[in-house]
């Protein structure tokens, strides 16, 4: 199979998990421009928490979501090599993406979890974010983004989710 080409958009850097977007209207810009890939990441370098950062991806296309997530992680963290998803969270799964001229291999695996995506990063540890479902409302998602970019360990992703009221995702459509 080919690699999917994305030329990453230009990209407003999310700011924090408490980020709303503003109400529509003729001066606000879209929400997708605000933050692309809705992501939170762990404040300074240490990288040792089960859970570095959060994304709440708007479907379970993993084709449609995985290049703005590549993208906003690269501006703000590094280049991304690898991503590992459970099989069963994602629909319209690829072998390689390529963002950046780099190409990027997605792997998916049974027995991992659901509610978390794995990324390698170049010459840096692995990333472990929340899978914030994508039903979540707007509140839920954004305290299951704090949270899982806290500075201290918040617990595993489904304390997180829970605590979040987030709740457990149904798997892609």
């Amino acid at each position: 199979m080919a690699p999917v080409a994305y030329r990453a958009p230009a990209l407003t850097q999310l700011t924090g998990a408490g980020d709303a977007a503003p109400e529509p209207g003729p001066a606000a810009p879209a929400r997708a421009a605000l933050d692309p890939a809705r992501l939170s990441l762990r404040a300074g370098a240490r990288r040792d928490a089960r859970i570095y950062g959060g994304w709440w991806p708007r479907s379970r296309d993993a084709t449609a979501e995985l290049p703005g997530l590549i993208a906003e992680l690269s501006a703000r963290a590094g280049r991304v090599t690898r991503i590992a998803v459970q099989v069963d969270a994602f629909r319209n799964i690829p072998r390689q993406l390529t963002a950046d001229r780099h190409g990027v291999r997605i792997a998916w695996f049974r027995y991992m979890n659901p509610q978390t995506v794995i990324l390698t990063m170049a010459g840096s540890d692995d990333l472990i974010l929340l899978l914030v479902p994508e039903h979540a409302s707007p509140a839920a998602a954004a305290a299951a983004l704090s949270l899982a970019a806290a500075d201290h360990d918040a617990g595993p992703p489904e304390v997180i989710l829970a605590a979040a009221g987030a709740g457990d995702h149904p798997g892609p459509a």
